[in-house]
């Protein structure tokens, strides 16, 4: 009796939460239901007649937003998919077995064929074939056992029931009785529940009664349906009521390599209702015979008769299944016709004939008539790249290219229609590259100038080739390079007549470092110097003198560099990092300027400075060779790069570009650039001193090495051997003080300790669990924190390890590995050795 009170009062409470969640959705939090609260909201809308659409509207009014409008109805979405999911495309209810069949699904939706339409049900495209559970429930609809029913009745009188159709095909209601519903559709459901509760509501049955009734459905019923033959895994599938063919084929995973595709049969009541060719909904979109299943409906697949493979040059390439009467005109229909390459003229088929294959060609005008068998393999060659009627004609024309060759075309209509010569043609001589009937070449020199003029008639084959050729093209590309204090340094197209004033214009101008300087022009070697020690011939010139650079006309190739005036200074700027009173950036005032002056000019250092750890970083170069080849393309690219400035070219610069960019191609196939780096521990040590100071990664600091400083033999003693000279770009940092001892390398536990004062290396290496089997005691270092490193020392059997420091770095190298000696090496030695003694004995016995 307990018990029993105590699910009415949690039937009640459930009942009574979801009742407030109806009438008032604005207070439920959706987001952070459990699945099974949000569907207790779902079952009791829909017993009180609300859709998931209403629901969401019935939402909308209460003020929910619409961000939790759409994240409800994701919810109710996915819950519907899971149900679909879990009910409808399972053939077995057992929880392992369905994992199993789950498993195997995974496996049929990845597997590829080349078999026309074979991946249709298979699940790996965006063709989902699962029943469309939102869709209007069709009038048609025959109402079965399973099926979940609810009236409504409205108007003067109001009423609500819901019931499921049971076994028998019956619904209950209360007060009313059993009603037989099963085997009725919606319309025939309707009149008869009018009919039978007409008892209850007077007017429910008058024509224009105030009482009205609607009857909708629910939950659906599952039917099963057998799935037999060449599918991917057979057996019996618990589907949705308004499943069809299709959804049942998609449930089994698709039709099997051996499975036909023209011939899907359904039986019901052991009779065959429906045949499916599937290539009228592949090819045709025909669905009339996607017929819709009942209950213990039996779908066969049975296996393919006819296969066809069509390959080469067809659109869709595949194995075709056909049926008796299909032609080749089919099968192409089928594949979507002829690619654009195609020979259409004939087909060449591959047919099996009393155990050895034949060859035969099909015409065109025999594709509708001609049979074909099981097993035979179509191919469609492609157009032979062959033109009857082609010249070609290329360089110094404005329309290089393909061209029709007319019997009565000339050659000098062959260049009036390639849009005629370019001003940098050569008329002295062209060249015709004529094609043998053997495929074997020969050239043909001919005066285009005599063409030109009439005087000289040259007939044309197919597929000649007629170059005319660019006096550009034979020249080597002249440039100007312009270097030193100028706006834009770089490499200047070569002009007649340029002048060292065109050059400084086009150029950008002088820097303000370079007036009242000197320019000096460098020139290529005449081949009559007879100079043999001469390299370059130098002329200086002074920039002051405007009248004389106007004067001074350059040759190609000449390297021009503007000086800087020597008078002419740039402030220099260093930084000072860390622990000082004013850090920042600081101007350098003379050449003279040390490590204490800078020291001075930042309020020296605070009372947390560790000035053992001191570090200056200077910045260095890391030098590249470079070669001819490699130099000459940098020029080429300068010039391109000024080239492509421009947003109009004439056509001369346009020509140029397109030569400098062809010689760079060549230039880039011929070199390989080499990256000179530093080494890795350099690197990694300027890494950790950024790190440990927090400086920002810029070029400066990448582009630096650290240099260890005493500063504290610089802050007694100024100008000291530690009180180094400061130069531009330097970085002076002075880091807080470090307490602690880092340990690294071929230790048992590396780690970070404190430091202790009176301790020596070896208590660190034992903090860290002592050396590891493979460590080289005696290659034990210390990375002090200004930079400077110290290393074990030895006497005899002795290791005499460095002081350590605060913030050092204690590092322990490995052993090189030892490689054993093999039995086999033992033995080639051996041997070798024997061999040796040998060959002595002899030569001393025969030189007694």
């Amino acid at each position: 009796m307990i018990k029993y009170l105590s699910f009415v009062c949690l039937f009640f409470i459930n009942t009574i939460l979801v009742g407030q969640s109806l009438s008032s959705l604005s207070n439920v939090d959706f987001k952070n239901l459990s699945e099974a609260q949000l569907e207790l909201i779902i079952s009791q809308a829909k017993a009180s007649g609300y859709s998931e659409n209403q629901l969401l509207a019935l939402a909308k009014q209460q003020g929910l937003s619409l961000s939790e409008i759409q994240n409800l109805s994701g919810r109710i979405s996915s819950i519907k998919s899971k149900r679909v999911a879990n009910s409808s495309a399972s053939p077995v209810s057992d929880s392992r077995l369905r994992a199993a069949y789950a498993d195997s699904m995974d496996i049929v939706r990845t597997k590829e064929s080349n078999i026309f339409g074979l991946d249709l049900f298979k699940g790996n495209s965006f063709l989902t074939f699962q029943p469309n559970m939102d869709m209007t429930i069709p009038e048609d609809y025959v109402i079965g056992p399973g099926d979940e029913v609810f009236i409504d009745i409205y108007g003067t009188s109001e009423s609500y029931y819901q019931a499921e159709v049971g076994p028998n095909g019956k619904i209950i209601l209360e007060n009313i009785g059993p009603i037989a519903l099963g085997g009725l559709t919606l319309s025939g459901a309707a009149k008869r529940l009018r009919s039978k509760l007409s008892i209850l509501y007077k007017d429910l049955n008058a024509e224009e009664g105030s009482t009205l009734l609607e009857v909708t459905l629910g939950d659906l019923r599952s039917i099963k349906v057998n799935v037999l033959g060449q599918v991917e895994l057979p057996g019996t599938y618990t589907l949705s009521a308004l499943s069809t063919v299709f959804n049942a084929l998609y449930a089994s995973g698709g039709i099997s390599e051996n499975g036909t595709l023209r011939a899907v049969r359904v039986y019901r009541n052991n009779k065959m209702i429906s045949e499916i060719d599937l290539y009228e909904f592949l090819l045709r979109g025909d669905s009339s015979k996607n017929i819709k299943l009942k209950d213990d409906d039996v779908i066969i697949v049975s296996p393919f008769s006819n296969r066809i493979k069509l390959m080469g040059a067809v659109k869709t390439p595949a194995f075709f299944e056909v049926t008796g009467d299909e032609t080749i005109k089919d099968l192409l229909f089928f594949s979507g016709g002829f690619a654009p390459n195609a020979d259409n003229r004939l087909v060449n088929i591959s047919r099996v004939i009393n155990g050895e294959r034949i060859i035969a060609d099909v015409s065109y005008d025999q594709f509708e008539i001609f049979t074909l068998l099981p097993g035979d393999e179509i191919k469609v060659r492609e157009v032979v790249n062959n033109y009857a009627n082609r010249v070609i004609i290329d360089g110094a024309v404005y329309n290089s290219g393909q061209y029709e060759l007319v019997p009565a075309n000339a050659l000098k209509d062959l260049i009036i229609n390639s849009v005629g010569l370019r001003p940098d043609a050569l008329l002295d001589k062209a060249i015709i590259k004529r094609t043998k009937p053997d495929f074997s070449t020969e050239l043909i020199s001919f005066n285009l100038s005599e063409v030109l003029e009439g005087s000289k008639q040259i007939e044309l084959m197919r597929e000649d080739v007629i170059t005319i050729l660019s006096k550009r093209g034979l020249l080597e590309e002249n440039y100007v390079s312009v270097n030193g204090e100028v706006n834009i340094p770089g490499v200047i197209p070569y002009s007649v007549s340029i002048t060292l004033n065109d050059i400084i214009l086009l150029s950008g101008g002088l820097r303000e470092s370079g007036y009242n300087g000197r320019v000096e022009v460098a020139r290529r070697k005449s081949s009559d110097d007879s100079n043999e020690e001469s390299l370059a011939d130098i002329a200086v010139y002074e920039l002051s003198n405007d009248k004389l650079l106007n004067d001074v006309k350059l040759e190609p190739f000449d390297q021009v560099f503007f000086r800087r005036n020597p008078n002419y200074e740039v402030q220099s700027e260093m930084r000072v990092e860390g622990e000082v009173k004013y850090p920042g950036t600081y101007v350098i005032q003379g050449q003279n300027e040390r490590i204490s002056d800078i020291l001075k000019r930042s309020g020296g250092i605070n009372a947390f400075a560790f000035v053992e750890g001191a570090t200056l970083l200077r910045k260095t170069e890391f030098a590249e060779s470079i070669d001819d080849i490699n130099k000459q393309k940098q020029d080429l690219e300068a010039l391109q790069a000024r080239l492509s400035l421009s947003e109009v070219l004439t056509q001369e610069e346009a020509l140029l570009l397109e030569r400098i960019e062809a010689n760079i191609e060549r230039l880039t196939i011929e070199t390989e650039s080499n990256t000179a780096y530093s080494t890795f521990t350099k690197r990694e040590r300027l890494k950790e001193i950024m790190n440990r100071n927090d400086l920002m990664d810029n070029e400066n600091i990448k582009t630096s090495e650290s240099i260890g400083i005493d500063l504290m033999e610089v802050l007694d003693s100024p100008r000291s051997r530690s009180d180094l000279l400061i130069e531009d770009g330097d970085v002076l940092i002075i880091p807080k003080r470090d307490e602690t001892i880092r340990l690294r390398g071929k230790l048992l536990y590396p780690t970070t300790v404190r430091f202790e004062q009176t301790k020596g290396l070896k208590y660190y290496i034992n903090m860290a669990g002592g050396f590891d089997n493979r460590a080289k005691r005696s290659g034990t270092y210390i990375v002090y924190a200004n930079g400077d490193v110290a290393r074990t020392k030895k006497f005899l059997f002795l290791n005499f390890y460095p002081t350590v420091k605060p913030g050092s770095d204690i590092i322990v190298p490995a052993k090189p590995l030892k490689i054993p000696i093999r039995v086999q090496d033992v033995v080639a030695i051996t041997s070798g050795l024997a061999t040796l003694a040998l060959l002595i004995n002899q030569i001393s016995n025969n030189n007694p």
